[in-house]
């Protein structure tokens, strides 16, 4: 943000109007984040910036980990899904 021309006492000044979600169980995390469309989006970004390689190039490499994030989410909820809450976070501890 310092590189963009923010200054320190700018950022945390609009922190202070931004609401953060509170989550009290894993289960609620997930579901919140997990965004099957993340990938596509960020793929028509990627093409909006076919001129703007360096950009492009940041861009495709934040698909590269929304992928393997979204993965993980999928994973998580399958088990979730597929062993019940209780047992899911039984067997995470």
């Amino acid at each position: 943000m310092v590189e963009l021309g923010c200054k320190p006492a700018d950022l945390q000044e609009a922190m202070k109007t931004i609401e953060f979600p509170f989550y009290d169980a894993p289960k609620q995390q997930i579901e919140s984040d997990y965004e099957p469309n993340a990938v596509k989006m960020l793929s028509e970004l990627a093409t909006a910036f076919a001129d703007d390689y360096p950009t492009q190039k940041l861009i495709l490499k934040w698909i590269d980990g929304e992928k393997d994030h979204m993965a993980w989410e999928a994973q998580y909820l399958n088990y979730i899904d597929k062993l019940g809450y209780k047992n899911f976070l039984a067997a995470m501890m």
